[in-house]
């Protein structure tokens, strides 16, 4: 029997996701259709023979244009945690593998509040006993003081480090 989904919590909200979706579009039309159409143009010049110089030069600002996109488009996919009765998963964001653990592989979990007002809860990191680690923020609708104390239940306070001086606000 499949074990049940407590919570789970995306990485980004729908707002949040369409509003990288258009950043990636106007890259992606200022590459293809403003910039390379100009450097096509321009780097054949009048002789009609490309300049191999003038042409890696024109061609560097279409590599950084292809960083953001690199990195919004992952996030636009939208990897999700979820947090079940058997433990935490979490799906490959980036260019991280995914990850799944059971509830005895958690070695201890960080709280981590607002820079204002350090007793508002924003994010909580799971820590595995190798190391590795799972963030997990305030997004998707998701309350966040659920799932923390849903992690001190099955973890124990012990467990549940720079969490004491949060409340529910």
């Amino acid at each position: 029997m499949p074990t049940r989904v407590l919570y789970e919590i995306p990485i980004a909200t729908l707002p949040v996701r369409l509003i990288m979706g258009c950043v990636c579009l106007v890259f992606i039309w200022g590459i293809f259709v403003w910039w390379l159409p100009k450097v096509f143009r321009y780097v054949r010049g009048d002789t009609g023979k490309p300049n191999v110089g003038v042409t890696v030069i024109f061609l560097i600002p279409i590599a950084i244009g292809f960083a953001p996109l690199i990195l919004l488009i992952p996030l636009i996919t939208n990897p999700v945690t979820t947090i079940t009765q058997s433990g935490v998963s979490k799906e490959s964001a980036f260019f991280g593998k995914p990850v799944s653990w059971q509830w005895s592989d958690i070695d201890h979990v960080d709280c981590h509040g607002s820079s204002r007002h350090h007793s508002r809860l924003v994010s909580l990191t799971l820590f595995s006993s190798g190391g590795q680690r799972i963030d997990i923020g305030n997004a998707g609708g998701v309350d966040i003081y659920s799932v923390r104390e849903l992690l001190q239940n099955q973890l124990g306070p012990a467990a549940m480090h720079n969490c004491s001086n949060i409340r529910r606000q």
